[in-house]
């Protein structure tokens, strides 16, 4: 018998509602709550889907998290159920010292929060919120005495290129559990930044390959155009690709099992035939 294909990640962005109004945000700001996002039973079911299909990691995301007042039954349910989640917060007036703490307590163990430059004028500024730096680090000394491990999300910009040693030596003293790399994508008719040119994502390598071996956390990328990412995105409408860049879909979790849809749709047949290349 053939066991079913297994993605490394599977994304899942629970909400679109969002406060902050970022450069690079892929639909930009909503400040409410869409009426096609999947209800609490549905993100029940979704959440049995994602553990059928027994993923390496599950990416709980947005907009911000904090946006869906079921948030906490959610998370308690992925535990319950074994998915040991990583939510992606953002440092909104929602997220409090008391909320980390609340999180922790339903059984959440890692974060993840985006930095994105090494002093506060440049990650401000892609954050499109005076004050977002200062609310990051806040954010997490909350996370550190919640006893929740810590996730650093930075896109790669040419404004913060060079300045990759610099954020790397403030992480080390955050004391991250491990830095996500994303580069930017193109997309028609939404907020982002422009992509980097071929040397500048090869200089981007260069510095993340030699700081990796000196940090104590690990180095991951994220649409890197050099490698082939396994991933299952599910937007809050329960469309489902391979990535929350992409344009194309496989299926929907209202209609179609997760494991279904990623066993024999083309478009993750065809990513698993690209990876098994490599």
């Amino acid at each position: 018998m053939t066991s079913l294909p297994r993605p490394a990640i599977v994304m899942w962005e629970v909400t679109r509602a969002c406060k902050l109004s970022c450069a690079h945000c892929v639909v930009g700001p909503q400040e409410q709550r869409s009426a096609a996002e999947l209800s609490t039973y549905e993100a029940y079911k979704t959440i049995d889907q994602i553990v059928a299909l027994r993923p390496q990691e599950l990416i709980m995301t947005g907009g911000d998290p904090l946006e869906r007042s079921d948030l906490y039954q959610l998370i308690d349910y992925a535990v319950r159920r074994g998915a040991n989640p990583t939510l992606t917060l953002s440092p909104t007036p929602l997220l409090t010292g008391s909320v980390m703490g609340k999180l922790r307590h339903h059984g959440l163990t890692r974060i993840a929060i985006a930095i994105d430059a090494a002093s506060p004028a440049p990650h401000d500024a892609l954050r499109g919120l005076f004050g977002q730096f200062a609310a990051m680090l806040t954010a997490v000394r909350w996370a550190r005495t919640a006893e929740l491990e810590i996730e650093a999300n930075t896109l790669v910009t040419t404004a913060n290129l060079n300045d990759l040693p610099a954020m790397a030596r403030l992480l080390t003293s955050l004391g991250i559990q491990r830095w996500n790399v994303y580069f930017p994508v193109p997309l028609r008719g939404a907020k982002s930044v422009a992509s980097l040119k071929p040397e500048e994502v090869e200089r981007a390598f260069e510095q993340l390959l030699k700081i990796g071996g000196e940090v104590a956390f690990g180095i991951r990328t994220f649409e890197a155009p050099m490698l082939e990412d396994d991933i299952v995105f599910i937007s809050h409408s329960g469309e489902v690709a391979s990535s929350p860049f992409a344009g194309v879909r496989a299926g929907n979790v209202r209609y179609q099992p997760l494991s279904a849809i990623y066993s024999s749709a083309d478009l993750f047949a065809s990513n698993r035939r690209d990876i098994s290349r490599h």
